[in-house]
């Protein structure tokens, strides 16, 4: 009997163990999913925003843009006004005796901006104009006068000068008008003075214009292989023809 209940007894209790052993295993293969699922949770939220925008694609950035400097904005190619008269106004020079410098006439010397000797009462000259050399815009120079009156019957307007070994170029005269129109061409009228081929000096006759300003263009014409330069000249605007 004793035996008998000694058994049973053994049998319960191992039956007990066997249960409590399944049960902790049971616990034990669930845990991993646990951190599966925290994993996952993990990596979703670092996912990037990808509505936020690229870097460097701030729309507030400019390409930078280039300034024009004022001078060049305040660069004007109209004409410049000028007062055509010898010896009174501001910036011109007093010539009582008709007596210039050149190198200090009003203007540029280009056709829309002539170097200004003024109105021309009497004899005029304006000396030691630098030389004229080949090729655009050394080979030209312009020049404005006005007649106040009708010119004398000896009237003329040119270039004096004197050649020399290094300069033998002569200074070609020319009357136009200011719109352009050429009233006497350089090669198709005009008188030399001096004897060839020491030339000193070439005029055009003025007498038949009328009073007004005009231009007095002076040019080289002659080739390089003649001579390179011109000599520094005078010009000459004589309405009484004295």
């Amino acid at each position: 009997m004793i035996r008998k209940c000694a058994m049973t007894l053994g049998a319960l209790l191992l039956a007990s163990g066997c249960g409590g052993a399944s049960h902790d295993g049971s616990s034990a293969a669930r845990s991993p999913s646990a951190d599966v699922s925290e994993s996952a949770s993990g990596t979703a939220s670092a996912t990037p925003d990808v509505s936020s925008s690229p870097p460097g694609t701030d729309s507030t950035t400019q390409e930078p843009v280039e300034e024009t400097p004022a001078s060049q904005s305040a660069t004007s190619d109209a004409p410049q006004t000028w007062s055509a008269s010898v010896g009174s106004g501001d910036g011109e020079q007093s010539a009582d005796d008709g007596s210039l410098d050149c190198g200090s006439l009003p203007g540029s010397g280009t056709f829309t901006d002539p170097l200004q000797l003024g109105t021309v009462d009497g004899p005029v000259t304006a000396g030691n104009c630098d030389p004229l050399t080949p090729g655009s815009p050394f080979n030209v120079r312009y020049f404005s006068f006005t007649l106040s009156g009708a010119p004398g019957s000896s009237a003329h307007a040119g270039a004096s000068f004197t050649l020399t070994q290094n300069a033998l170029g002569p200074v070609y005269p020319a009357i136009i008008q200011p719109n352009g129109w050429v009233l006497k061409n350089s090669l198709g009228s005009g008188y030399w003075t001096g004897t060839e081929p020491d030339f000193t000096g070439r005029y055009q006759q003025i007498s038949d214009l009328a009073p007004g300003t005009y231009i007095l263009r002076t040019e080289k014409l002659d080739s390089p292989l003649h001579s390179l330069s011109t000599p520094s000249y005078d010009v000459v605007v004589d309405p009484d023809g004295r």
